[in-house]
């Protein structure tokens, strides 16, 4: 709890540096795996959490938004998502945030983007 009395979730060191799968199914059937290096936390809202993160193939540093399936318990909030996505995913401009990735387990959605850095 903090000095006003309000619990407060912090993240462990472990959790702020864990490794986010995508787990690709290609055409003959055979699953490729993407990995992401999590790194610090950028921001929370609502529903989701922004971290960086790191592909570990290219090692471009980018931003992942994670919304926590559990929080999305209304069909709505999920449709939502899926409409913020299908949005982004069709957008090109040099003042929007680029769209690179979607993909989900099972407890997360991810949204790979591009990182901004602060200016």
């Amino acid at each position: 709890m903090n000095a006003l009395g309000i619990r407060v979730k912090r993240e462990t060191l472990a959790e702020a540096a864990s490794t986010i799968e995508e787990r690709i199914v290609k055409p003959s059937g055979e699953i490729a795996i993407k990995k992401y290096t999590k790194g610090r936390l950028l921001g929370k809202g609502g529903f989701a959490k922004c971290y960086e993160v790191i592909d570990t193939e290219t090692k471009k540093v980018l931003a992942a938004k994670v919304v926590a399936k559990s929080s999305l318990t209304k069909n709505r909030a999920k449709q939502k998502l899926m409409s913020e996505i299908k949005i982004h995913r069709s957008l090109a401009h040099k003042h929007i945030v680029s769209f690179e990735q979607y993909f989900e387990d099972s407890e997360n959605f991810y949204m790979i983007l591009e990182l901004c850095a602060n200016q």
